[in-house]
């Protein structure tokens, strides 16, 4: 799972396109794939990212470890978008003394894309897919983040599924 680091931050990005940009999917992963529009990165946003400085390009690059796998970041999108509302259902009790409303849009999105992956990839160890999101809080929120984001995640995977139904 360590090697899903950039397909996991690709998809929060279109998450957080659709979500909070209101671009549409179609749009976002276009525009995801391509590095333009909303991912095109200025040269001072190159030298901020320590991480991957030339990600989406990176497919693009001679010395790409490997290719994106767009495969996955679809599957991460897709599930995520459309579970919110099931997801939601199962974090809400889960945030003492706060609201899904109340939290940031980064924190929400990513909360909701580790719940999928919890309830909807079974064959993925559940602390990658906690550690995942709390390096993605630290990174695109605050420390605070991870540490919620966290305590979160945990009493979700301890948490049985709801099952609907109908």
């Amino acid at each position: 799972m360590a090697r899903e680091r950039r397909e996991h931050r690709v998809a929060l990005e279109i998450l957080y396109a659709t979500d909070i940009g209101k671009v549409s999917r179609d749009d976002a992963m276009r525009q995801a794939r391509e590095g333009s529009g909303v991912f095109a990165r200025s040269d001072a946003a190159l030298e901020a990212d320590p991480y991957e400085p030339i990600y989406p390009a990176m497919d693009r690059r001679a010395d790409a470890p490997r290719p994106t796998d767009w495969e996955l970041v679809e599957r991460l999108v897709d599930g995520s978008l459309e579970h919110t509302p099931e997801l939601e259902a199962q974090i809400g009790p889960l945030l003492h003394r706060w609201k899904l409303e109340r939290l940031s849009g980064i924190d929400r999105l990513i909360l909701i894309m580790a719940a999928w992956e919890i309830r909807y990839r079974a064959d993925v160890d559940t602390a990658a897919i906690i550690n995942h999101a709390i390096e993605l809080a630290r990174r695109f929120s605050t420390e605070q983040s991870g540490q919620f984001v966290n305590a979160v995640l945990d009493a979700l995977a301890k948490t049985p599924p709801v099952t609907r139904s109908g």
